[in-house]
């Protein structure tokens, strides 16, 4: 270890670049329409099913290597091994993923996806506030935000112009490069050993989950399905580029939303910042799930994406304040239970309960 090392926090958060445009172009697109591909005569069921399973392996992998690593930064003062074991593993299923013959491959694909992209997440969401005072939150959380809406517009450009095995080569390029970027980086920072403690979920924590996983239980129900309503209800013709184009407008959206709340959220009360955010949120998503055609759907897509980038900006900040550091990934793994969670609800409370239900049924 070099102890000289200044930590630099746009190297530190670079991997979340590659995490978000991994996701956003497997939850935003690639997922529904490789489904509807491999079983178009009942994608909506098999999506609902495959997505909230997905999530679900999501939710117990985070917590668990969270937990893990917190115990390994105390052990030996990093959490590197994670991040490099966990990339390794999503690199090998989005091959499978992309590569599927059948459902049942896409299926084990994707759920390995979800176990290499958590082993890694999980434990690598507190790589920032390992390396940063306590007192540089919200600088963190910008750092964050801004490479959380960039990788979402880069892996949604490559699920709205790739296709097939390039797509997922082209993606795994993506996140190899980001990680290593991070891991040359932290590699040289001074070890930092902080005592295990004990997760207590307080009264403020649970309000924080609450109010976040309501937020994406909307996203999700909204957006999960948008390839879905893009083809069905707006009955656009190439519904896979249309749905990378409103998910680009939404992400280039949320890094001027994002921008927008940082100084509000060091000058004010980050609540608020939150509160007013997610009021913005419900609007503008209702707008979109009621939108007669794509010129609206579009003009809502952007107002969302500025609200979402706000609610995120705080929200990371309030995170960073309010979690014990002895406990820091586990607990941002319970925390981001309200992101994970809500992948599980939304297609269960979304999805048809008739199985003979057909994609073309609308139609």
């Amino acid at each position: 270890m070099r102890a000289n090392v200044t930590p630099q926090p746009a190297r530190i958060a670079a991997l979340w670049f590659g995490i978000q445009a991994v996701w956003s172009a497997i939850l935003g697109v690639f997922l529904q329409s490789r489904i509807t591909l491999l079983a178009p005569d009942d994608a909506l069921r098999a999506y609902g099913i495959i997505a909230a399973g997905g999530a679900a392996v999501a939710a117990i992998v985070q917590v668990l290597a969270g937990w893990w690593s917190d115990r390994r930064l105390a052990a030996v003062g990093h959490r590197r091994e994670f991040y490099a074991a966990g990339i390794a593993l999503s690199v090998v299923a989005l091959g499978v993923f992309f590569r599927a013959p059948a459902l049942a491959w896409l299926a084990s694909g994707f759920v390995a996806l979800q176990i290499g992209m958590n082993v890694a997440g999980g434990p690598y969401q507190a790589a920032l506030p390992d390396a940063l005072p306590a007192s540089n939150g919200g600088r963190a959380a910008a750092w964050m935000s801004t490479y959380s809406f960039a990788g979402s517009v880069t892996g949604l450009i490559v699920a709205a112009t790739l296709g097939g095995a390039i797509a997922g080569v082209a993606l795994a390029v993506v996140l190899l490069v980001s990680a290593a970027v991070t891991l040359r980086h932290v590699r040289l920072l001074p070890a930092v050993r902080i005592r295990p403690a004990p997760l207590r979920i307080t009264r403020d924590i649970v309000v924080l989950l609450c109010s976040r996983g309501a937020i994406n239980v909307g996203f999700y129900t909204l957006f999960g399905f948008l390839f879905f309503f893009v083809r069905e209800s707006l009955h656009v013709a190439d519904a896979r580029t249309t749905t990378g184009v409103l998910f680009i407008a939404f992400t280039v959206a949320g890094v001027g939303g994002a921008a927008l709340a940082a100084r509000p959220a060091d000058r004010y009360d980050k609540r608020a910042v939150v509160g007013v955010a997610a009021l913005a949120i419900a609007l503008a998503v209702a707008a979109f799930a009621a939108a007669p055609n794509l010129t609206v759907a579009f003009v809502a897509a952007v107002g969302s994406g500025v609200a979402w980038g706000a609610f995120f900006t705080a929200d990371w900040a309030i995170a960073y304040a309010l979690l014990p550091r002895g406990a820091l990934a586990a607990a941002l793994g319970v925390w981001n239970l309200a992101a994970v969670v809500p992948q599980i609800i939304a297609p269960a409370l979304t999805a048809p309960q008739n199985s003979t239900v057909r994609v073309t049924a609308c139609q």
